[in-house]
């Protein structure tokens, strides 16, 4: 369960960054990934350990695979509605 939260924060991630200019996505995308993973790791308490920075790193990946799906599941879904709007 405790793996879901980096997850959920990279979709919340992902769907605020399409409302960014894009020109400013190259910036918002990292800087939203580090931010989400060092927020799910504070919250999952891993940041107490000698090991947090692994945790954060790996909080991080894990919240860009949630951006990433994201963004590529709204791209989808406009796609099939604008197909579909053409028929």
């Amino acid at each position: 369960m405790k793996e879901f939260l980096p997850l959920l924060i990279g979709c919340v991630v992902g769907l605020v960054v399409l409302r960014v200019p894009r020109r400013a996505r190259p910036i918002v995308v990292p800087l939203g990934c580090i931010l989400g993973g060092a927020t799910a790791s504070a919250i999952n308490g891993e940041l107490a350990g000698p090991l947090w920075g692994l945790f954060v790193s790996f909080d991080a990946a894990m919240v860009w695979l949630g951006a990433a799906v994201a963004i590529l599941l709204h791209r989808l879904m406009s796609a099939q509605a604008h197909t579909r709007r053409l028929r």
